[in-house]
């Protein structure tokens, strides 16, 4: 634990984001109040974006892997794609997927000799690596992984995968009628700079939602496109230069939020982004991590020496986890894998000042992360660490925020005080077995 002596002030200016303040609790703006923290501190839980309340995210381990083993898991992913061989002239090979250094590696490399398939010639070996389950509905998903140094494709999405649904009854009233099928594109980028059509594909995450409609009265196919989102690296860096994370809360069936490396963009509705008319994505998916060709004049087909360079033509994924939501109290096993949330515990709201209340109670709230089910002790003390009051929380295994109502502390004026939380061990009731501890300082004043 980090000892953090971080003074927090408050301006009486900023008294409306001050926990259980009122329009009609303060009548003039004194000087600062500064409190100075004597408890550990945490620090800021940097993760997947917070539940709603009273929800929790748990990690859904069909659609997560780690990448740390010598080879595939075989009860999660497929290689190559079953039912797509591939965009010419790039062919998709198992051979193609391989395992080093506790990442999940694809590659690109030139053909000693064309193949044909189908009747269509191919010249690169490309790879992909797609789950075995088509169950991923609605939820937050992210991948860690560093883009090859080539103008293939590094991607990271989800789709349907074999047939159409119909619309009726799960499209908005009015569509037209036929068939859907559903793609959503949390990532698409490539690692390599220049000047090319598509070159912007090489600034970071570019993610698109598709509604794939077939008429009914057996016209073309139509991609249907809601609006693009693009999420640029900072500082001009490009995807091939380091691992990032790439996010997707896929909210419902009419929006999505994207996120790079925890931070998010903007919400994308689910609409054409030439008509506005709503579109809906219904039905769970199947993921995919794919390193393929983008054709020009898309973007243009990486050369001969690129493909030949084992330093450039390879895509690193570090792993890929899934998160479903639960309710705080609803019971779900816990992960197997380690370290995906760890043990933490924030405290929210941290002010310098909380107003005295007559009923001697008091609203409080704290974020937990936790890989197994676990408890959280909630604590006041005084300036001298005389414990005034104490709660204990059994919470299950996931990333929520708690919400503390009605705290009932006895507090004096102009006294200071002290909120500290403690994540521990679930059967665990010693302080001192903490994994983590947060606190803050406040004057309690009228």
């Amino acid at each position: 634990m980090k000892k953090n002596y971080l003074l927090y002030v408050l301006l009486f200016s900023s008294a409306l984001l001050i926990t259980g303040c009122d329009d009609d609790d303060y009548n003039s703006s004194p000087d600062p109040i500064i409190v100075p923290s004597i408890f550990d501190e945490s620090e800021p839980i940097n993760s997947i974006p917070l539940p709603p309340d009273g929800q929790r995210w748990v990690l859904n381990e069909q659609f997560s892997d780690e990448f740390n083993g010598s080879q595939l898991d075989e009860s999660k992913w497929v290689t190559p794609h079953p039912t797509w061989i591939g965009r010419a002239p790039g062919l998709f090979e198992k051979e193609r997927v391989s395992f080093k250094d506790g990442c999940m590696v694809l590659e690109g490399i030139k053909m000693e000799e064309p193949k044909i398939v189908n009747g269509t010639e191919f010249n690169i070996s490309c790879a992909a690596v797609v789950s075995k389950e088509q169950k991923a509905h609605y939820g937050y998903y992210e991948c860690r992984f560093k883009a090859n140094k080539t103008t293939l494709s590094s991607t990271f999405w989800m789709s349907t995968r074999t047939g159409t649904f119909p619309v009726e009854g799960k499209q908005p009233e009015g569509s037209a009628p036929g068939r859907f099928s559903q793609e959503l594109d949390i990532c698409e980028t490539i690692g390599r700079t220049g000047d090319f059509s598509g070159k912007y594909f090489y600034e970071g995450m570019n993610s698109n939602v598709h509604y794939w409609f077939d008429p009914a009265d057996g016209s073309e196919r139509q991609d249907i496109r809601a609006e693009e989102s693009k999420l640029s690296l900072p500082d001009g860096k490009v995807p091939s230069d380091d691992f990032n994370t790439y996010g997707c809360w896929w909210h419902d069936k009419s929006s999505a939020t994207f996120y790079l490396n925890n931070k998010p963009g903007k919400t994308i509705q689910f609409k054409n982004r030439n008509t506005n008319a709503p579109f809906y994505l219904t039905e769970p998916m199947g993921i995919n991590m794919v390193v393929e060709t983008y054709p020009t004049p898309w973007i243009e087909l990486p050369n001969d020496e690129e493909l030949a360079d084992d330093s450039k033509n390879k895509t690193y994924y570090d792993w890929i986890r899934s998160y479903i939501l639960k309710d705080l109290n609803e019971e779900y096993p816990e992960h197997t894998v380690e370290k995906v949330f760890g043990y933490k515990v924030n405290l929210n709201n941290k002010h310098a000042v909380m107003f005295y209340k007559e009923n001697n109670k008091y609203n409080f709230s704290f974020t937990y992360a936790s890989d197994k089910n676990c408890k959280v002790v909630f604590a006041l003390y005084d300036v001298n660490k005389n414990e005034i009051t104490r709660q204990s929380y059994n919470l299950y295994a996931g990333y929520a925020k708690i919400n503390l109502s009605d705290t009932e502390a006895i507090m004096s004026v102009d006294n200071i005080y002290y909120a500290v939380a403690y994540i521990l061990p679930a059967a665990s009731d010693d302080l001192n077995s903490a994994y983590e501890i947060d606190s803050y300082g406040f004057k309690c004043i009228k």
